[in-house]
């Protein structure tokens, strides 16, 4: 009995302690990662208009592919190799590139802002979101009616978890960076897609678009537009990553209210067998009479 409480205590141990050394290695690594600048190893055997599409907000089509008014595109393989890409973002517009990014794999961006040849002016800086596929349909509709009303006094009013209802967000609400002339960060995918993605074969599920922005938009502290073209050169660094297989979450929240359960149970029957154990070893003495 005493081997069968330590066998499950150890293996308690492992089931809480586990994931959480593993999260903090892997936030650990992922910050110092981040801290770097992009080493991004060019390998000139891919192409990388496989797994990348330009867009242009303002036409509604995808570049060199088609027209994205029909409904429907050329299936992209999933991102896995580093690339670098150079876009042009118009004067009071945004150009953005899309990608099929997937869990197990860790994307680190860099992103620079520069002035081109034919500018007069010096200052070459712009915002920066990473958001998804119906983020972006939402983007491109506040730009299409940009003109109608002041669309950032609504937004402004209206509570930040009701806002992804009403106009877009980026991804995971954190992926806006605003201002920047260059700016770098990372993110990591966690899952594949809902279930119901797998049902009704959604294949624009993991699609996230990188947005280099240039107007003036609905959030109160972008950048706006400087009144003239720049230039944008985009790396992307990719790494397979260390992740937390997705059953370990429930594992690490239900192990509390099991353990509180479970534990009494074995900790009554440990001392309830040790109890009998103790009276078996015993000899049984005598109770003297006494009248």
């Amino acid at each position: 009995m005493k081997n069968k409480n330590s066998f499950f205590a150890i293996i308690t141990n492992i089931i809480i302690i586990l994931p959480i050394v593993i999260f903090i290695t892997n936030s650990t690594i992922n910050s110092v990662d981040a801290a770097n600048d992009c080493e991004v190893s060019i390998d000139s055997s891919w192409n990388v208009e496989e797994a990348v599409t330009m867009h242009n907000v303002d036409s509604g089509s995808n570049m060199p592919i088609f027209d994205e008014s029909f409904g429907f595109s050329e299936s992209k393989a999933p991102l896995k190799q580093d690339f670098a890409y150079e876009v042009v973002i118009e004067n009071g517009g945004a150009t953005a590139i899309s990608m099929k990014l997937m869990a197990g794999y860790k994307y680190n961006f860099c992103i620079t802002f520069s002035p081109t040849i034919d500018s007069n002016s010096t200052i070459a800086k712009g915002d920066v979101y990473l958001m998804t596929k119906s983020n972006w349909d939402s983007y491109k509709t506040e730009y299409n009616s940009r003109e109608w009303e002041d669309m950032a006094q609504y937004i402004e009013e209206i509570p930040v978890e009701w806002r992804d209802m009403f106009t877009w967000v980026p991804f995971r609400d954190v992926h806006a960076y605003e201002g920047e002339k260059y700016k770098q960060f990372s993110v990591g995918i966690d899952s594949t897609g809902s279930s119901w993605t797998s049902i009704f074969g959604d294949e624009s599920a993991n699609d996230y678009y990188l947005v280099l922005d240039g107007w003036d938009n609905s959030r109160p502290n972008d950048f706006g537009s400087i009144g003239d073209d720049m230039n944008a050169e985009i790396l992307v660094e990719v790494e397979k990553r260390l992740s937390i297989p997705p059953f370990t979450a429930y594992l690490l929240i239900g192990s509390l209210p099991i353990s509180c359960i479970v534990i009494p149970i074995i900790l009554h029957i440990a001392y309830k067998n040790g109890a009998k154990k103790d009276n078996k070893d015993s000899i049984p003495e005598q109770i003297p009479f006494l009248e």
